[in-house]
């Protein structure tokens, strides 16, 4: 070895994973609103089809009801996202070993 021990090697592959975990989930992060609001624009188009269809091979009988249960899925995917996520905290390799 290069005078480095089995647990300091160890020590030092588990800060470069921590510090890259912290980079991937800011990245996570910034991109996760924008794939939602895509998912929930295509959940609300794929509700209005099927309620449509639906609707159209009993005839109308279930009208009303279909409309209720398109109105609610719409607005459950309409609401307001949580903005006050948790907080990710990335802890530096020397601030870490101050800790200890």
């Amino acid at each position: 070895m290069d005078g480095m021990g089995l647990t300091d090697k160890a020590k030092e592959i588990t800060d470069t994973a921590l510090l890259k975990a912290g980079e991937l989930s800011e990245v996570a992060r910034e991109k996760a609103p924008g794939y939602l609001d895509r998912a929930a624009d295509l959940a609300v188009k794929a509700t209005d089809v099927a309620a449509t269809r639906v609707d159209r091979v009993t005839g109308g009988r279930f009208h009303d009801k279909i409309e209720d249960v398109t109105a609610k899925v719409g607005a459950s995917l309409d609401r307001p996202r949580p903005t006050d996520a948790p907080t990710v905290v990335i802890v530096e390799p020397d601030e870490q070993k101050n800790q200890n």
